[in-house]
């Protein structure tokens, strides 16, 4: 039986091969398989399939997950469908997955629904927040407080990338300045209203 299959499976990898040579144009709205991928994909009695397009996607409800495991570029993913929220309707995909997913990008909070909570459990990098498209706007519109910004624990060059700035700091009480920055309020405002415009400088 094992033999068998071994000789099956030969037979259309040389298919496969052959129809690979034959191939005059691909689909620009398809991802080209390897033989492997495309058996894993569709099984052996349906081959030789060359490509993936969107349409074997939906209809084999094919996740960003599944094919991302088999060593899809995430970038080839985006040009078959480039519209995130078609990818996100799908299903099967989970939070950590997001981070996957920033040459879209998807945003977790305005995209995913994510709450602070789950946001803080990606333990990201304030350069992965930012190219998730992730801002302090956002963050206050989830409900951030000084205690959230202190779990956190991200430095004041981080928060001001993701968009904090003078108008926030003032907002805050001397104690939250401490909690969150380790600096009395005055001193704290003051170095923003230096520093600030050099930031916003040097990011545009």
């Amino acid at each position: 039986m094992l033999h068998k299959f071994r000789l099956l499976l030969a037979i259309y990898m040389a298919l496969w091969r052959m129809s690979t040579v034959s191939t005059v144009a691909v689909s620009t709205v398809a991802v080209p398989l390897s033989a492997l991928q495309s058996i894993q994909l569709f099984g052996i009695f349906r081959q030789p399939i060359l490509v993936l397009s969107w349409q074997d996607v939906k209809y084999h409800n094919f996740t960003w997950r599944n094919l991302r495991a088999l060593g899809i570029e995430a970038q080839a993913l985006k040009q078959l469908q480039p519209d995130k929220h078609e990818w996100l309707q799908r299903g099967g995909i989970q939070v950590a997955d997001l981070i996957d997913m920033v040459v879209f990008p998807v945003n977790p909070l305005t995209d995913f629904g994510v709450d602070l909570a789950e946001l803080w459990q990606l333990r990201c990098s304030t350069q992965t927040l930012v190219s998730m498209g992730i801002t302090f706007e956002h963050l206050i519109a989830k409900g951030i407080t000084p205690q959230i910004m202190a779990a956190f624990a991200l430095p004041l060059s981080d928060w001001t990338e993701l968009g904090f700035g003078l108008h926030h700091a003032q907002l805050m009480r001397p104690e939250e300045c401490k909690l969150v920055f380790d600096i009395e309020k005055p001193e704290f405002i003051r170095m923003l209203r230096t520093f600030q415009p050099q930031i916003k400088a040097a990011t545009n």
